[in-house]
Parts: structure tokens; C-alpha cells; sequence
């Protein structure tokens, strides 16, 4: 059993989703941020690797919607997918947002190997880790399908997975739903791809949001 789960992130008009490794790149405009900070609201919580965060420091949050709807669904949870080596910053956003009250405690999944010094710092900065069995690649990542099971177990009923790219990659096949916003902008052979395998999309709707085109698909 898993949540029911949206795969959503933005692109340039040539399929990239971020500039070269370790650069922030903003693609959304301000009107399909808006649409995308109102769906977060639609789902229990939001998945990132850990890189998205040691690089762009998100807050994962919804604080670009409407006050009366945060007041009425509540912020989603951040749920963040690290390795066994325990990358995750202790001072970031999310860490800060969940102190100051302004977010719910963060999770992050590592593997049940990791270096307990670690998951003691992290622990006592604030966060929840959650261990679960590694995955069978070689990137000391945790199994996808144990996060899912333990997300579920925990009452998360619909997940919004954002990126990065080797989180878009492993979770293409476990999505229930896409939604693709596309900036008017060229990034370059530089850029990072989402690295996605072929796939047939179907129930397929395109709205404009400001300058972006946003593609929702089964």
C-alpha cells in the first residue's frame, strides 16, 4: 500500500529542470507558482531529495496561497529522501520554519545504516529521521518502495513528489498523476534534465499561468 501520489516540477522549453549542478534555477512564474503552492495544499505532504535542499534550500510549504485556504487544509508535511550518508543541513528553512511554528517537523528518510552521530545531530536539531531498508543501486539511497509503505503507514494519504532529477527518474512509475509546468526559457546544454524513461501519458489537459504552460496527465 502507498499514497496516491502526483508527480509535479517544472521545466524549460528544453526539458531542463535545473541549471548545472549545485546552481539554483527558478523556472515558475509568479502565477504558476501560486497554482502550484495551491496544490500542495490538495496533499498531505511534499517529497524532495536531499540535494533539492542542500542546493535550494526550500520551505516546502504553501505560504503563496490563499490565507483562508492554508487555514483550512493546513500545511503539507516536508518529507525529504536522503542516503545513508546523512546530507540533510540542520539549519535549513525547513528546519527553521518547524522551530519557529511555522511548519510542520520535517521527516527525512535515510537508510538503516547511517551513521548514528548523524542521526543523533539531526534528531536533536529538530528532525524526524526515518530508516528504512537501502535500495539495490549503489547510490546509498533508501528503497523507494519502503518509503512509500512507511509514508502510508504514517497517514500520508496523497504525496506531491517536486524533484530533483533522480528522485523524478525512480518515482515516473509509481506517479498517478503529472502536472509539468513549462517556463519560456532556454536553459542550454548545461542544464540538468529530469532523465525521465519513455512514457505515454494519458487524459492529457494544457492551461496558460501567466507566461508558463501547465500540463496535467494520467
Amino acid at each position: 500500500d502507498r499514497p496516491y501520489i502526483t508527480l509535479t516540477y517544472a521545466q524549460s522549453l528544453d526539458g531542463k529542470i535545473a541549471a548545472k549542478e549545485g546552481q539554483q534555477l527558478l523556472l515558475s512564474g509568479a502565477e504558476s507558482m501560486a497554482m502550484t503552492h495551491r496544490l500542495r495544499l490538495l496533499h498531505d505532504g511534499i517529497l524532495v531529495g536531499v540535494r533539492t535542499v542542500v542546493i535550494d534550500n526550500p520551505q516546502l510549504n504553501a505560504r503563496h496561497a490563499l490565507q483562508q485556504d492554508i487555514e483550512h487544509y493546513g500545511q503539507p508535511r516536508p518529507i525529504v529522501v536522503d542516503t545513508r550518508r546523512l546530507e540533510f543541513p540542520a539549519t535549513c528553512k525547513l528546519v527553521q520554519n518547524y522551530k519557529q511554528g511555522t511548519g510542520k517537523q520535517p521527516w527525512v528518510f535515510t537508510t538503516t545504516d547511517a551513521p548514528k552521530d548523524k542521526l543523533l545531530a539531526l534528531e536533536e536539531a529538530g528532525v524526524c529521521v526515518i530508516q528504512v531498508s537501502p535500495g539495490k543501486e549503489k547510490d546509498h539511497r533508501p528503497d523507494w518502495a519502503s518509503v512509500l509503505r512507511k509514508l502510508r503507514d504514517l497517514g500520508i494519504e496523497r504525496l506531491m513528489i517536486e524533484g530533483g532529477a533522480k528522485v523524478i527518474q525512480t518515482s515516473q512509475t509509481w506517479a498517478d498523476q503529472w502536472i509539468v509546468t513549462t517556463a519560456p526559457v532556454m536553459v542550454g546544454a548545461n542544464g540538468i534534465a529530469a532523465a525521465i524513461d519513455p512514457v505515454r501519458l494519458d487524459h492529457v489537459v494544457y492551461r496558460q499561468f501567466g507566461m508558463d504552460i501547465v500540463m496535467a496527465a494520467k
